[in-house]
């Protein structure tokens, strides 16, 4: 890729330089968390190898990216979860004592399974896994990561985090000049960057505390000898910043505690899960439209292979930075120079700055910690919870609170329980039923004349259709089982089948089938029929399994849509209530579309008998257009052929209706679908050279047609436009 350096792009450049500043500095205040205690001999070493991964880590995604400002840092949360198995970050909980081989290999541990999971986000759909948890509970989880950075501060600080020997200490004055100057810091600071959005602000408001910590220590005549043996300054052993040693190199295997490990990976998986939460998060931030589109799985991979950089180095992971990725556009960063030369930057620091360890004063890095614990606090607590009903303020402050009196995977435990809840609670009061219909209301795709269409409307309540969506367990299977024995219950007479339409049904568990056997032998106590179209084959085996639908013939009602389960119940309510329908001669139904007896006989000298057996086919799509057929007695059905050859089925034609009619007004003079007989068959041929021909020494006949034609195609507008009704509903 090229990179021009030009005038703009000298102005990424002095972003970029004062980014990487910024980032070195965060550096400093990551090491102080995770190499506190008793680990303070390696907090050079783990200044170098966090900045050298931080470095290698926003340079990698700096240069593959495909947005041309796009900033990696290493994730704080994974730092302050490291530190708290080892550091009393929690109340009520006490320091481990292990080995640094331990630490370093639980980061590697962490870092690695966090690669992993950002290398399969292309596999699978990372995003919408993620996304399932409800905001709520996220805001909780990043709230308790704030709370965890206050803590790390007041350890750094004061060598005690929060808890309820808090009072004491602070009244004995353990740390509590550190405190008061540490939050003196953090205050200054604060008002410092938001008054001076500049990017140049953090590094000069750090200038300012790191020279008027040492320009108060020489008025007061402290060197800084006696600040560190006052607890002012850290202070590494004499050797620490020379004993540089490759990360792996460090780590002993004997001096390994597997029992530790063993614990922590309950938490670790925490991280883990949060960690690519977070990622994913932030890539959707910076995926601005102003900017290049975002591949957002294949930017997670190569941040997968970043984060194996970090492993080697032994440093917790890393991801997109929105903040800072957003700051920098706004400051009018443009190019890759401003990423580039921040991780440059990093990387100078980490060849050069671990001796600064010994000079940079506590209270420095606990003000840093304060104003990160801010931010986060400010934006999980405040910003991002605005317009929350009561009810998901109550989950938030929960889930920190656990995380304030338990400790951050308690925190995390109740955030997964509230979130399962969350879900069985919304889904319970969502209605699963959508739609409530019966052969009145809904109707299936068979064309039918005038009087058989109003017998299905006197006996339309012989069967009820519901359509179901969702997921379906028991909170949701048992509000419809409920629903639909209340409706039986206030229907003037039992019907002969209950449907339940599945095609919005996205799955359903053990309890639903158990409350469909259930409403099953509900049913047939009355002598209902309980149905089922559009279940998917593995539902229809649960369903058979558990004996939760009805037989008819000894054959499950189960139908491949809900078209073929109302064709279905239609034939069974005519066959039962009105039988006269299916004997209705051609005669009889041209006298349901006429009341005009010499048009019924224009049309009747014109017709010509056609007799078809089953399977047999009327005509094929593409097909010249001859004329059109009137259906006396039998069943066709309409298929048209999708673009993969298959064959779908379009419609069905019961007696009375006009067959291939709409041929005459394409402009291709073609059929458009293929009609095959479904049974024995007995129908009518009005062909267009009859019509042509009587219509020259009778125009009436045409006139007739045109008629027929005109009412056919009317009653099958409306039906549509009754059926797009439903289906909108």
């Amino acid at each position: 890729m090229a990179l021009n350096f030009s005038r703009p792009a000298f102005k990424d450049v002095l972003i970029g330089v004062c980014d990487g500043l910024d980032s070195a500095l965060w550096a400093y205040g990551f090491a102080a968390i995770l190499f506190a205690g008793s680990f303070i001999n390696f907090m050079p070493q783990g200044v170098t190898l966090i900045l050298a991964a931080w470095g290698l880590l926003g340079l990698w995604v700096a240069l593959t990216s495909a947005s041309p400002v796009h900033v990696a840092s290493i994730d704080d949360q994974s730092v302050v979860i490291l530190a708290m198995l080892f550091l009393p970050l929690a109340a009520g909980t006490a320091a481990e004592t292990v080995s640094l081989s331990t630490l370093l290999t639980l980061i590697v541990m962490s870092t690695l399974l966090v690669a992993i999971g950002l290398l399969l986000a292309g596999a699978i759909p990372l995003g919408k896994i993620l996304g399932l948890l409800p905001f709520p509970v996220i805001c909780g989880l990043f709230a308790g990561v704030g709370w965890l950075l206050v803590n790390a501060a007041f350890f750094v600080t004061a060598g005690y985090p929060v808890s309820a020997q808090l009072p004491a200490l602070l009244a004995a004055g353990a740390g509590s000049g550190k405190l008061l100057a540490a939050l003196g810091c953090g205050v200054f600071m604060v008002t410092f960057l938001n008054r001076l959005q500049r990017p140049w602000a953090f590094p000069a408001v750090i200038i300012l505390v790191f020279g008027g910590f040492y320009a108060l220590s020489a008025a007061l005549g402290m060197d800084r000898t006696e600040l560190a043996a006052a607890g002012w300054l850290f202070s590494p052993a004499a050797s620490a910043s020379a004993d540089w040693t490759f990360p792996l190199a460090l780590i002993s295997f004997a001096d390994i505690d597997g029992s530790v490990l063993l614990q922590a990976v309950p938490t670790v998986l925490a991280l883990v899960f949060l960690a690519l939460l977070a990622a994913s998060m932030s890539l959707s931030a910076i995926d601005s439209p102003a900017q290049v589109q975002l591949n957002r799985a294949q930017e997670l991979r190569r941040q997968g292979f970043g984060n194996l950089l970090c492993a080697s180095l032994a440093c917790p992971p890393g991801f997109s930075d929105a903040p800072t990725t957003l700051q920098l556009r706004a400051f009018g960063a443009q190019s890759r120079w401003a990423p580039i030369l921040a991780a440059l930057t990093v990387l100078l620091m980490a060849l050069s700055g671990s001796w600064l360890v010994a000079y940079i004063p506590k209270v420095l890095v606990g003000a840093v910690i304060f104003v990160f614990a801010y931010r986060v606090l400010l934006e999980w607590l405040f910003d991002r919870v605005r317009g929350f009903q009561p009810a998901d303020y109550l989950i938030v402050f929960m889930i920190l609170g656990m995380v304030i009196m338990e400790g951050f995977l308690a925190g995390f435990a109740v955030g997964l329980l509230i979130a399962a809840l969350y879900y069985v609670l919304r889904y319970s009061m969502v209605n699963s039923i959508r739609g409530r219909y019966n052969l009145r209301d809904y109707r299936s795709s068979v064309e039918r004349p005038p009087a058989v269409n109003r017998s299905l409307d006197m006996h339309g309540d012989a069967a009820l259709v519901y359509t179901l969506r969702g997921f379906l367990f028991f909170g949701t299977a048992d509000g419809v089982d409920q629903e639909i024995q209340a409706d039986l219950a206030a229907a003037e007479r039992n019907p002969l089948y209950v449907l339940l339409d599945f095609k919005r049904v996205t799955g359903m568990d053990v309890s639903a089938r158990t409350s469909f056997l259930h409403l099953k032998q509900h049913c047939e106590r009355r002598g209902v029929l309980l149905a089922f179209a559009n279940a998917p084959m593995d539902m229809q085996m649960q369903l058979s399994a558990l004996e939760a639908v009805s037989l008819e013939n000894s054959s499950p009602l189960f139908f491949e849509n809900l078209d073929y389960a109302l064709e279905h119940m239609e034939e069974d309510v005519l066959a039962r209530f009105a039988p006269e329908t299916f004997q209705r001669d051609i005669r009889t139904q041209l006298e349901e579309l006429f009341d005009n007896e010499e048009r019924i006989t224009l049309v009747m000298h014109a017709l010509e008998r056609v007799e078809l057996q089953p399977g047999a086919t009327l005509f094929q799509q593409g097909d010249a257009d001859t004329g059109f057929y009137i259906l006396e007695s039998g069943a066709l059905s309409a298929f048209i052929e999708s673009p993969d050859h298959a064959r779908l089925r379009v419609k069905k034609f019961g007696p009375g209706s006009l067959i291939g009619e709409l041929s005459q007004f394409m402009p291709s003079g073609q059929r458009t679908a293929t009609v095959v007989a479904d049974s024995e068959a007995v129908l009518f041929f009005l062909s267009n050279a009859v019509v042509r021909s009587e219509d020259l020494a009778d125009s009436r006949i045409a006139a007739a047609v045109h008629e027929l034609v005109a009412r056919a195609l009317g009653m099958r507008i409306n039906y549509m436009n009754q059926r797009l009704l439903l289906e909108l509903d």
